[in-house]
């Protein structure tokens, strides 16, 4: 997949990102201008586009997304956690997860799902707000060509991760999932009793769980050192694993180091961590 990235300008209409797919991984780089020497060379390009556009290029899909508005919360921004949980699955498990159930947790704008949609997956994306799956039905419209030419399928399920009746009709409904994927879903400590009581409400024996977290979500004496750790080093082990231990195998089995300070990173690493059922 390549990315461009152009920081958007502010505004208070929503703002628009362009995707398009490739079957290699992406790699988000800064503007020639202002060059970083700590990233390896990549094939992606950046363009100047109005309102803050960002494009990638998907190989045989273009995926678009809106950007919500303030009143939306974090949900509303596409995060780099999220570019990153694509480029692992296109790189990794493109071939795997063409047919397969997916679920995604906390969607925010739907990037990630609907993505995964164009290569070819049947996605559930779910979110607590319902404004923001008002934005998500949004774009998967805006985005049917691309869902239909990938083999693909979308739909929408409001789920609170502290609503056992919520997400048990997602279980029991949708799944089994071959999938479960989440992004950027770690940053409040509170949640992770209720998102460990929801992966286990919804995976089987079978199921792959997939979750992109940020190094800014690391305890802040690792932060403070200056380079963030790299596996298989447990100080790049995110603290939400205390409360898998007892139900979950779980391991870092990607690491991507930063690019450029940014909106949604700001130099942070992001890991990808693989969950199955014990």
């Amino acid at each position: 997949m390549r990315l461009s990235w152009v920081p958007r300008m502010a505004s208070r209409v929503l703002s628009r990102r362009v995707f398009s797919s490739s079957h290699s991984a992406s790699r988000i780089v800064p503007p020639a201008a202002h060059p970083n020497p700590g990233v390896s060379p990549s094939t992606s390009t950046v363009t100047s586009e109005n309102k803050g556009r960002i494009s990638s290029s998907l190989d045989s899909a273009s995926v678009s997304v809106l950007e919500g508005v303030p009143n939306m919360g974090v949900g509303r921004t596409v995060w780099e956690s999220g570019l990153r949980l694509i480029d692992f699955l296109e790189k990794e498990h493109r071939e795997s997860i063409m047919g397969a159930k997916v679920l995604e947790l906390g969607t925010g704008t739907g990037i990630v799902g609907i993505s995964v949609a164009s290569m070819g997956a049947n996605v559930v994306v779910t979110d607590r707000e319902e404004k923001l799956l008002q934005l998500v039905k949004k774009n998967i419209d805006m985005n049917q060509e691309a869902i239909i030419a990938g083999g693909g399928s979308v739909e929408t399920k409001q789920m609170d991760w502290g609503n056992r009746e919520t997400t048990s009709k997602v279980a029991i409904t949708c799944g089994p999932f071959d999938y479960i994927i989440a992004s950027d879903v770690l940053y409040s400590s509170p949640s992770h009793i209720n998102l460990v009581e929801t992966l286990w409400q919804c995976a089987g024996v079978d199921t792959k769980i997939i979750i992109t977290y940020p190094s800014r979500d690391l305890e802040w004496e690792v932060r403070s050192k200056g380079g963030d750790p790299r596996p298989p080093s447990e100080k790049c082990t995110h603290k939400f694993t205390a409360h898998v231990e007892e139900r979950f195998h779980h391991n870092i089995i990607e690491f991507y180091a930063p690019t450029e300070p940014r909106r949604g990173n700001r130099g942070y690493s992001v890991y990808v961590m693989e969950m199955r059922l014990k």
